[in-house]
């Protein structure tokens, strides 16, 4: 360990940034870094606080070896909102190219503010490494640049240079290194390009020295931007950061933290660069979250950089830095380069805190020099995006240096132009994080974040406005920290708007919310928070252990077709479809759960009810005119009544009765009396009314489910055909007519039912005439033709008075359909009782 502190950790140093520039003239921003190939995917990141919509214009500036097919292209931005471009998708770019940003107000060239950061991510599509850097605005341009650190050994150093410029720049790279020594490298950088200078490869010596670098433009009134990037651990970890153009006497930190568990540790290493000829003493005070201060003095020796290992000041000058999560204060009596880096990795047995290289991953970046009362910040995210299994989480780090409280107010402004906003207080000289994984608004969101100090008058927080602090963000994805990235803010002048409010994540309604028991009917869910790729669930706990142990359709208890809308207000789908061999379960009330892909879930209790809905559909023997409950009614109250044997839950071949019932339908039940007197099947005209049953029977499925959504059927039984016969109509039109009726029940997923007469004397029919119509009509059940699965019932001996039945009969008819009904709604999936005869219930089929 002590050779990495000596070489390699040294080679780690000083990624200090140029002062960002204020959002006054932040209408035009340079970024020097960009690449998006197989190994990285870069993103550019815009945000917008004002309540105007913008137009944003992104212009590459590409290496010369880069294919960039598109070089500019410009997009909408709405007020109070966040864009994110994707150079792969947005511009097909494959190599490296450095970009030009700009905004005006929508259909004018009026500039506009904005904050631009770029992110990128490497390797490919597994991204085990990220970095960040905010972006240059016109006003930040320079001829000359000093990146303070530089590398070999492990570490792949490359600097960045961009020219903006409309002519060729000639750029001089100059290598100082830690011996003495330098050594340089001239490339010619093209108009409107970038170029790329890899020091262990122009130099062999510089493969294992430690340097700093400085970028000079040799061609007068050209400015440029430089940038330096590390990597280790085979570019799958990595940071990066911007030159700086001058030391200061004071340099702020938002981040320290030198804490860990048993699967994850922090260090924190604080780089302090004397660049003058003479000694000088660095004063640093870490605050802590507590509030308390711990002052430490530094002597700096000339030309020399002091690396402090935070973690082991904790171990070895005051125990109250140990495990600590802090900010920090640097101030030196002649101006210095200040530096925070901040690795992390799997901690070592003995110590949970101290993780040794190599790391898992880190970031760095330079100190402020000065605190502000407005920060910006165009990165963002929380929570899991689409179906990627990536989790981005988010931190907004604070710390007030002061010696009197703040107030913070935070604005987020999401990609769909909507926000919120919240408050903290932060202590006198302490340090306070703000974690958007607790709002719930901001979950499976990107989005833009603007600060800023407001007035309090809370005695717990008493607090002026304008007060000024630090701010930085750090966003880390993956199991474990896999990946992160940190970066200060812009300093901000402009107005923050207050963007629409974004609904929470809560289903406010469903609709309809009552449904069939087969499912697969189409309903929608409103609310807010619901994330691309999140999936519904239907919980009854009353349903039982073994309810998906069938293969043949998804869970019962999942909704499917789940399409979320852009602005996550709203989910359609269709519910749990469920037939024989799967089992029905019970109807009733079930809670709605949504679950998002970052794991967050929201629920509706009675949100949706499934409903068993059959129709009785036929003629004036359906209609049961003149008798007190007819079939139709006598079967929905039988339904309701209904107790299922409750079968164990071990397996199909080894289930067997508990012992235990279960009132499978209760309340909910609907049976639809669809009957209408002196009605054909077939025909019209003498004898029957003005339209068939043929032609009735789908328009009145379609009508009720245009009516009302939760009337759509979960079956149909047909109880038809006397009135054609009585009619002169032939038994074989009949069974054409039910036929038909057949197809357009099976089209839309109804479970159908076929009855006949059987020795009994209906209508003016004799038993020879009944028989014939009955035989016509098993004649559809067994029609494989039509492709549809038809359950049979006998009407045996119905007791009639006039040829109708009579009350008795009616509940005979509606005792006989209980039975068939009951038994082709199954409760539990594939038990024994449900076995049909000839296929049987496998329990995979």
């Amino acid at each position: 360990m002590t050779w990495f502190r000596g070489a390699a950790l040294a080679a780690l140093a000083l990624l200090a940034t140029v002062p960002h520039a204020f959002a006054q003239g932040a209408s035009t921003w340079f970024l020097a870094e960009g690449a998006n190939n197989s190994t990285f995917t870069e993103e550019i990141l815009v945000g917008n606080p004002s309540s105007q919509a913008l137009t944003v214009t992104v212009t590459l500036l590409p290496q010369a070896d880069a294919q960039a097919p598109t070089l500019t292209k410009s997009f909408p931005l709405a007020a109070s909102s966040r864009l994110t471009v994707r150079l792969g998708s947005d511009f097909n770019l494959n190599g490296s190219a450095s970009a030009r940003v700009t905004a005006v107000v929508a259909n004018t060239t009026t500039p506009a503010d904005i904050v631009v950061e770029r992110t990128m991510y490497f390797q490919g599509a597994t991204q085990p490494g990220s970095h960040n850097a905010s972006g240059v605005t016109q006003d930040g341009l320079s001829e000359t640049w000093t990146l303070a650190e530089g590398t070999g050994g492990v570490f792949e150093t490359f600097v960045l240079v961009a020219n903006p410029n409309a002519t060729p720049t000639e750029v001089r790279a100059t290598y100082l290194t830690g011996t003495g020594q330098s050594f340089t490298t001239t490339q010619t950088a093209p108009a409107n390009s970038r170029v790329t200078f890899y020091p262990r490869g122009e130099h062999v010596a510089l493969g294992s020295a430690d340097f700093s670098t400085v970028i000079e433009s040799l061609t007068p009134g050209s400015e440029v931007i430089a940038e330096r990037a590390m990597y280790f651990d085979a570019f799958k970890s990595g940071h990066d950061a911007l030159g700086v153009t001058s030391p200061s006497t004071t340099w702020l930190f938002a981040e320290g933290n030198t804490a860990g568990n048993g699967s994850i540790a922090f260090e924190t290493f604080l780089l302090l660069a004397n660049t003058n000829n003479t000694a000088t003493i660095a004063t640093v005070d870490y605050l802590l979250d507590s509030g308390q201060v711990v002052t430490i003095n530094y002597p700096l020796q000339p030309r020399q950089r002091t690396t402090v290992w935070v973690d082991q000041e904790g171990r070895a000058v005051d125990a109250r830095l140990k495990a600590a999560a802090f900010g920090m204060r640097v101030t030196a009596t002649q101006p210095i380069v200040a530096e925070r880096a901040l690795y992390w990795g799997t901690p070592l047995a003995s110590d949970p805190t101290w993780a040794p290289f190599p790391w898992r991953e880190g970031h760095a970046t330079a100190g402020v020099t000065a605190a502000q009362a407005k920060w910006a910040f165009a990165e963002g995210q929380q929570g899991v995006f689409g179906t990627s299994a990536t989790t981005f989480n988010t931190f907004m780090l604070l710390a007030n240096p002061n010696g009197t409280p703040i107030k913070v107010q935070a604005t987020f402004v999401r990609e769909d132009g909507k926000g919120i906003v919240r408050s903290l207080c932060v202590p006198a000289n302490s340090r306070a994080n703000i974690w958007t994984a607790d709002f719930v608004e901001l979950s499976g969101q990107r989005f833009a974040t603007f600060l800023e100090s407001i007035a309090s008058a809370d005695p717990a927080c008493p607090a002026s406005a304008g007060a000024t602090f630090v701010a930085e963000r750090a966003v880390y994805s993956g199991d474990g920290f896999l990946a992160g990235h940190v970066n200060v803010g812009t300093p901000w002048t402009g107005t923050i708007a207050t963007p629409p409010v974004a609904p929470a994540f809560a289903i406010t309604e469903v609709s309809p919310s009552i449904g069939r028991i087969s499912g697969g009917q189409a309903v929608t869910i409103r609310g807010g928070g619901f994330q691309q790729g999140a999936k519904v669930y239907f919980d009854n706990a009353a349903w039982t252990a073994d309810r998906n142990a069938n293969t043949v359709l998804a869970d019962v208890d999942q909704g499917q077709s789940v399409v979320v809308s852009q602005d996550g207000s709203t989910i359609t789908l269709l519910t749990p479809a469920r037939d024989f061999y799967n089992g029905y379960q019970t109807a009733g009330p079930t809670t709605v759960r949504v679950v998002n892909p970052d794991g967050s879930s929201t629920t509706l209790t009675n949100g949706f009810t499934f409903r068993l809905n059959l129709l009785a559909f036929g003629d004036e023997h359906v209609l049961g005119g003149g008798l007190a409950t007819p079939w139709p009614k006598s079967l929905e109250n039988r339904l309701k009544a209904y107790q299922k044997d409750l079968y164990t839950t071990s397996g199909s071949a080894a289930q067997s009765p508990t012992g235990q019932k279960v009132l499978q339908f209760g309340e909910y039940v609907k049976v639809t009396n669809a009957g209408v007197a002196n009605e054909c099947t077939s025909a019209t005209g003498p004898g029957c009314t003005g339209t068939a049953g043929s032609a009735r029977f789908p328009s009145l499925a379609d009508q009720v489910k245009a009516a009302n959504l939760s009337d759509e059927f979960d079956g149909v039984i047909f109880a038809t055909g006397v009135n054609d016969v009585e009619a002169g109509i032939s038994v074989n039109s009949v069974a054409n007519a039910l036929r038909s009726m057949v197809t357009s029940a099976k089209n839309r997923k109804i479970t159908i039912f076929m009855t006949k007469w059987e020795e009994t004397a209906i209508g003016s029919l004799d038993s020879t005439s009944v028989k014939a119509l009955g035989d016509a009509i098993w004649g559809v059940t067994t029609d494989t033709s039509l492709g549809a699965e038809i359950y049979r019932q006998s009407l045996f001996r119905v007791q009639t008075s006039g040829g109708t039945p009579t009350q008795s009969g009616a509940d005979q008819v509606s005792s006989d359909l209980l039975t068939k009904v009951a038994r082709e709604f199954p409760l539990q999936p594939c038990d024994r009782r449900n076995d049909k005869p000839g296929k049987g219930c496998p329990l995979n089929p």
